[in-house]
């Protein structure tokens, strides 16, 4: 695979953005060299923010000087004189080359589904250009009006998540029209599965940058276990077909990638150290996690499989029905019977709650279960349960804990970091991993200022927003000796956190770190106190 043709990128001036966060057209046009991407699919946001015609004009007036950059421009329905009549406006985009177009239902206020659209859609119907639809932009209800009301218009949406595969995978399905990308479309498999069901023709390979970090998403499509032909077409083909033929003029490849980079690049296993300290496993056969999530492949076998692809050294393996359906016992059960499949030094956490189990129950279930069962070497409490971390109630636990010297992964349960402060300062002895922490930047401010005040707090990154530059600003402000690699993989893919890790602008050396040296430091310093190395 030569060349990457993103589908979506949308830099530009946007509410609440945190100072550091990139924002400018440079910022784009140096993550696409960094990231060996040949060409983009670019809109403003002022094109939605501002008044339409004006944004979409000056938006190709910045990219002319770009012969390897494709405007998008935004249309509205063109009754209140913010655009021309649609065929005045579709011959302006012509003169322009302009080749496509987001509409924005929810924030520029209009209802796709009113009859005094018909004809605009119709207009966009016959004139052939693809549309793209931001999915916080339009309801489910309405996208499949407009896919079934207008059969050949197609439509590219950008932004679904992965929670949401019951909506999305059977409209791909009914609807030949409808074409995504993985921006937040993270699904587990997904690339392997949707191609096996003979959907390649409606997926495309776009970012979201500078939203989201570029190097993330080629990461998840490098390492796909797909024919070179759908790769291919997902990569620059499918989107080039849409676009009546365009594509980027060349191939830009980055002559000064490191040899992580180069690996993954090549969808080569890393060979360095790489060890996973988020890893949540169903049942084996299973791929549901009920409530909101289908999780394909999301047994111990389907995980594995999918490691061995990236080079995993090993990974630290929670339960999810455990956590996210509060049955933590049965999570545990759940975790004993992985492990058989997970061989050492594949190790486990264990889940315990204060709300179904009380203080004398707990002081026995806790030190008799670590004590039977001695590769668990990690506690794994969740917000679900409703009580916060430093709640007297959860004591039993970290008392245990402390006297093990284990490692607890926390997902706060509030918005600030007071409990991880309270628990830090109270257990000095156990090391408190704060998960999520590159959620944003906001969040990572708060991690660092909590890591600043105690040596014994460290950040997992792992969230579907792959926040575009945020590895950077943690290793700049807390260093690279506190960043740990973490997935929540099979709730996610792990491609997508993997490639956010390797594709950040920090030396090899600090990667290295992130993706396996700084975990293996944590574990060595709790396996000679755990059961696991003996009474």
């Amino acid at each position: 695979m030569t060349i990457l043709f993103d589908a979506f990128v949308r830099f530009g001036p946007r509410a609440a953005k945190h100072l550091h966060h990139a924002w400018k057209l440079e910022d784009v046009l140096g993550e696409m060299e960094h990231c060996s991407i040949s060409g983009a699919l670019v809109t403003n946001t002022q094109c939605t923010q501002y008044d339409a015609m004006y944004s979409n004009l000056k938006l190709s007036d910045e990219l002319e000087k770009y012969d390897h950059l494709f405007a998008l421009w935004n249309i509205v329905p063109p009754h209140n004189l913010e655009i021309p009549p649609l065929d005045e406006f579709l011959k302006i985009a012509n003169q322009k080359d302009v080749r496509a177009f987001t509409i924005a239902p929810k924030t520029n206020n209009w209802d796709v589904k009113s009859e005094t659209q018909i004809d605009f859609f119709k207009g966009l119907e016959k004139h052939g250009a693809p549309i793209f639809i931001e999915k916080g932009d339009i309801e489910w209800q309405d996208l499949e009006y407009v896919l079934n009301t207008f059969s050949k218009l197609n439509i590219v949406l950008t932004g679904a998540k992965w929670t949401e595969q019951r909506v999305l995978t059977p409209l791909l399905f009914n609807f030949k029209n409808i074409h995504i990308t993985f921006d937040k479309y993270q699904v587990h498999y997904g690339l392997e599965w949707l191609t096996e069901n003979k959907l390649t023709s409606q997926l495309l390979f776009g970012t979201n940058a500078p939203e989201m970090s570029m190097g993330a998403h080629r990461c998840f499509l490098d390492y796909a276990d797909i024919s070179k032909e759908d790769k291919e077409a997902i990569a620059w083909g499918n989107l080039s077909r849409l676009l009546k033929g365009a594509k980027p003029p060349r191939e830009i490849e980055n002559k000064n990638e490191d040899e992580i980079m180069k690996e993954a690049r090549a969808g080569k296993p890393l060979s360095c150290k790489l060890i996973d300290m988020h890893v949540h496993m169903l049942h084996e056969g299973l791929n549901g996690g009920g409530g909101s999530c289908a999780i394909y492949k999301g047994g111990p076998k389907g995980i594995l499989a999918l490691m061995k692809r990236l080079g995993y050294d090993y990974a630290g393996i929670m339960s999810w029905n455990g956590v996210v359906s509060c049955d933590s016992l049965g999570g545990n059960e759940c975790v004993v019977e992985a492990l058989e499949t997970f061989k050492e030094p594949f190790y486990g956490l264990a889940n315990f709650d204060p709300v179904h189990y009380t203080q004398e129950e707990l002081a026995d279930l806790i030190p008799t279960f670590y004590k039977n069962h001695p590769r668990f070497i990690g506690m794994k409490p969740y917000w679900l349960y409703g009580k916060r971390y430093d709640d007297p109630l959860y004591d039993v636990w970290w008392k245990y804990g402390s006297s093990r010297k284990m490692y607890g992964l926390m997902h706060r349960t509030t918005n600030d970091y007071s409990e991880i402060e309270n628990l830090a300062k109270r257990y000095p002895d156990i090391t408190w991993l704060i998960a999520h922490c590159g959620a944003n930047y906001d969040v990572a401010d708060g991690a660092i200022e909590v890591m600043k005040k105690f040596s014994n707090v460290f950040a997992e990154i792992t969230l579907t927003p792959v926040t575009f530059g945020v590895i950077d600003y943690l290793v700049k402000h807390i260093g690279p000796e506190r960043i740990i690699y973490g997935t929540d993989l099979p709730m996610r893919d792990p491609r997508q956190q993997l490639g956010w890790v390797i594709y950040s602008r920090i030396p090899v050396e600090q990667k290295k770190m992130i993706l396996g040296e700084n975990a293996e430091r944590i574990i060595s310093r709790v396996l000679p106190h755990t059961c696991w190395a003996g009474e």
